[in-house]
Order: C-alpha cells, then sequence, then structure tokens
C-alpha cells in the first residue's frame, strides 16, 4: 500500500490532484496563443485534448467478466499502471451515452472509487474518449 494508507483514505486526493492537472493543462490551451506565458509542461502539445491523450496510457473497452464479480462491461481511460495506478470507468448504456463515471484508485490488492460529478472538467474528457471511440465503433 502507498505509505501504509489504504486506497480509500487516499483516493479522493489522487482525483483532485488529477482534475487539478486537468485544469492547469485546460487554463493554458484556453489563453490567446500569443498571450501565452511559455509553459514548457504544455508547449510540445497540440491542444487539451492532445495534452490528456499523450498523459495517458490507454483507452479501452473492458467487457463483462474480466474481473472478477464484474457484472457489466465498461470504457476505461488508464492514466497509469501498476502500483498505483488510476483510472476513468466510463459506463455507457444501450444507446452509448454516459449513464456514470467512476474514478479508481488502485493499490496491489486494494482499491477505492468515487463517482465523478457531470460538471467537472474530467467528465468532459471522458466524454471527448467515449464519443470518438463510439462514433468510430
Amino acid at each position: 500500500m502507498t505509505k501504509n494508507k489504504k486506497c480509500a483514505d487516499l483516493v479522493r486526493e489522487k482525483y483532485q490532484d488529477t482534475l487539478k492537472d486537468y485544469q492547469s493543462a485546460f487554463d493554458y490551451f484556453e489563453q490567446d496563443e500569443d498571450k501565452r506565458k511559455p509553459n514548457e509542461d504544455y508547449e510540445s502539445y497540440e491542444d487539451f485534448f492532445d495534452y490528456v491523450n499523450q498523459s495517458g496510457l490507454c483507452f479501452d473497452f473492458v467487457s463483462v467478466d474480466t474481473f472478477e464479480d464484474q457484472d457489466r462491461g465498461y470504457w476505461r481511460f488508464q492514466m497509469s499502471w501498476g502500483g498505483p495506478s488510476d483510472e476513468f470507468r466510463i459506463y455507457v448504456d444501450y444507446d452509448k451515452q454516459i449513464t456514470h463515471i467512476d474514478y479508481w484508485f488502485l493499490d496491489w490488492g486494494d482499491g477505492a472509487s468515487i463517482r465523478v460529478d457531470e460538471d467537472s472538467l474530467s467528465y468532459q474528457v471522458c466524454e471527448q474518449f467515449t464519443e470518438f471511440q463510439t462514433e468510430v465503433a
């Protein structure tokens, strides 16, 4: 475990860190390109979506029964892997509309999640990935 804390103790903090990172990148790319202050963290990316896309590991579909006690498939935007790892799990209905999104923080046999608020930037990020995938699928 991460410094003897359970994932349930860390999940909100880790989610806030991710949200803060996205917000900083979003704010940077929302500025008029001519007025942006140099920022080496973002300068090599075309736009906000490019930044998010390249900062994550993968976006894939996890079929039902992939994991024990998994009764439903979901889209996964995985940001890190190993111990610890974190990801968004995006659940859609038969019409490919998002029903809800959970942020998961996992660490070697432990895991915890929180529901992502529909008004959050991370929800918008997951919507973009899901819309693109369901358009090409």
